[in-house]
């Protein structure tokens, strides 16, 4: 009942903030309505292929090693830098856009619902951890699962470029490690996160003439609270 009830509000907001989201986009970026409906649907297929592939890493038993090898890098291509530094644009204060630096992209986590100490991880090594954890013998969790709400939110569209902007994904995670013996649920928690979401629109000409294709990566992932 809980996840049904978070579920659901989770879906109204979405909602709510589409509408205000579509009026600024078509005033202030540019976006078409009918453009803002295919960018959010690559969204939210990227989001989850992310948390469907962090599943399959996580589990134990279910996938072999060379097959979670094969996802982890799957899973980098996913992000912008592909685990590495990466560069983007910002506005500059004298108009046009400058180049930014940045850092590999990070998994920011949340130790438990109890604590709520958050670490930040480079991608690669959360991922990293996420295969050694589940082939450890001793690993105090017989399995790990990790479901996600159905909606994705999206909002905080901003432009950084021409044809570029970044955005700001929120899912809901229940993560529920069982007891050595399979048989309980030893601990749980519901863990809500934002995606940043970098944007790119890429037109392609073909004999039928201009074919416009979002590309959609992701940036850092973020904790916003967890119970």
């Amino acid at each position: 009942m809980k996840r049904l009830f978070i579920t659901l509000a989770f879906c109204f907001s979405l909602s709510v903030a589409a509408v205000a989201q579509n009026v600024q986009l078509v005033n202030d970026l540019g976006i078409q309505s009918d453009e803002l409906a295919d960018v959010q649907e690559r969204i939210a297929e990227k989001v989850d292929d992310f948390q469907r592939w962090i599943q399959d890493l996580a589990g134990r038993g279910n996938v072999s090693h060379n097959t979670k090898i094969e996802i982890y890098d799957r899973t980098l291509k996913l992000f912008i830098g592909e685990g590495k530094s990466y560069r983007t644009q910002e506005p500059s204060p004298y108009g046009g856009y400058i180049e930014k630096e940045h850092e590999a992209v990070k998994m920011t986590t949340i130790n438990s619902k109890y604590k709520k100490l958050k670490s930040h991880y480079p991608m690669t090594t959360y991922l990293s951890n996420l295969i050694k954890r589940s082939e450890t013998p001793n690993y105090r969790y017989s399995q790990i699962v990790i479901e996600a709400a159905d909606a994705v939110r999206v909002d905080n569209f901003s432009k950084i470029g021409d044809g570029r902007y970044v955005a700001t994904a929120h899912i809901l995670q229940h993560f529920m490690g069982y007891s050595s013996d399979g048989r309980r649920v030893q601990y749980e928690d519901y863990t809500a996160k934002t995606i940043t979401i970098y944007i790119n629109r890429l037109e392609i000409n073909t004999p039928e003439g201009i074919n416009v294709i979002w590309q959609i990566l992701l940036g850092d992932v973020d904790c916003d609270d967890i119970w």
